[in-house]
């Protein structure tokens, strides 16, 4: 039995294929959290730990995915779920949006041709 629970032992270091579609999934993952971070790191959401984050997803999108980088993507998006990112950028965003809507607009003096 001893050496049947090192075969185990052993085992729970391997890292297991991913079929085709879970693999997918886990790029689909990675790519969706490299685009929430590169967006909170353009709207100075969580600042702290923002660019590593994008860092961290860009440099995973360059290797195959396995069973680990499926644990990571969870991880991540939990991680964005608990921050609450998506709500932090989007009341980013609308300030932005607010603070240009309100400047003034203004004219050049020329007006346009929109004749054709």
């Amino acid at each position: 039995m001893d050496g049947f629970g090192n075969v185990f032992q052993a085992c729970s270091t391997c890292i297991a294929e991913l079929s085709l579609e879970e693999a997918e999934d886990v790029s689909f993952k990675e790519s969706w959290l490299t685009y929430f971070w590169r967006r909170a790191k353009v709207h100075g959401v969580e600042e702290d730990i923002a660019e590593d984050r994008l860092h961290f997803w860009i440099s995973r999108s360059a290797t195959s995915p396995t069973s680990h980088d499926a644990v990571d993507v969870e991880r991540g998006l939990t991680e964005l779920r608990k921050l609450g990112i998506e709500q932090q950028i989007w009341e980013a965003s609308r300030r932005e949006i607010d603070q240009s809507s309100s400047l003034p607009v203004q004219y050049s003096g020329e007006e346009e041709d929109t004749t054709l």
